[in-house]
């Protein structure tokens, strides 16, 4: 064949891609989300981050909160939780860190969740098996809605005075066991430094027998403030135990 027939048989044709084309599929996605944050989450973040189409990923989650909420649930069955045994104040300490844990390790999902953003199986899942031990423990279905409610409530509020900066990560959270890697540290550094900003110019207005314990409150450990917060409540929730 000529060189001249080489060029005709050639004219026209697509030149061939080099490399592998982008994998995409459902969780090679929810990885790319979580990768990026629940913070900084949007669809083309996301289909930037893996070099694919806005229409392949719409394919897969019908939007930005559709894959937020697979997201979430993704992390929350990452978390190790808590089985309920013999005490029930044990469960619900344990329970509660790991609600801490969760969003230590996940800026952004605290708002996410109050924001009403998203809710999925994993989520909802959770809070079933928290009530129905508490039901188990001898609480009424009223109360044990009403405690799952507000232990969320009251690890969910420690988290929302922020608004993280960072990508996420994966660690203890700065509770009880153990450190954190440099995500959960940065989101609870976070934390306490918003504390400063939102009361230390107020601090002197406070009755002098308050000042002190607001003082320590404000500069001291977020986990540790937390604790003593969670304490209190589950003295008032052993008061409802029939």
């Amino acid at each position: 064949m000529s060189t001249r027939d080489t060029r005709a048989s050639t004219r026209g044709s697509r030149p061939r891609r080099m490399g592998r084309p982008p994998m995409a599929d459902r969780e090679a996605i929810i990885a790319a989300a979580l990768g990026i944050g629940f913070a900084r989450l949007t669809m083309p973040a996301v289909a930037e981050r893996m070099g694919i189409s806005h229409s392949t990923l719409y394919r897969y989650f019908p939007s930005r909160d559709a894959l937020a909420a697979a997201a979430a649930d993704h992390a929350v069955d990452a978390i190790e939780w808590p089985e309920p045994e013999d005490d029930w104040r044990a469960f619900l300490t344990a329970t509660a860190w790991a609600h801490w844990q969760l969003f230590a390790t996940r800026p952004g999902l605290a708002q996410e969740i109050t924001a009403l953003r998203l809710t999925g199986p994993g989520l909802v899942g959770r809070e079933n098996r928290t009530g129905v031990a508490l039901l188990g423990y001898g609480f009424s279905a009223e109360d044990s809605v009403l405690i799952m409610d507000m232990l969320a409530e009251l690890v969910t509020q420690a988290f929302l005075a922020v608004l993280p900066q960072g990508s996420g990560g994966s660690g203890s959270g700065d509770g009880p066991g153990g450190g954190p890697d440099d995500g959960a540290a940065a989101a609870i550094e976070a934390v306490r430094e918003r504390r400063r900003e939102l009361l230390g110019p107020w601090m002197h207005t406070f009755d002098p027998r308050l000042r002190g314990v607001l003082a320590d409150a404000v500069a001291g450990s977020p986990a540790a403030w937390f604790e003593r917060k969670l304490d209190l409540f589950l003295d008032g929730v052993a008061g409802r135990r029939h």
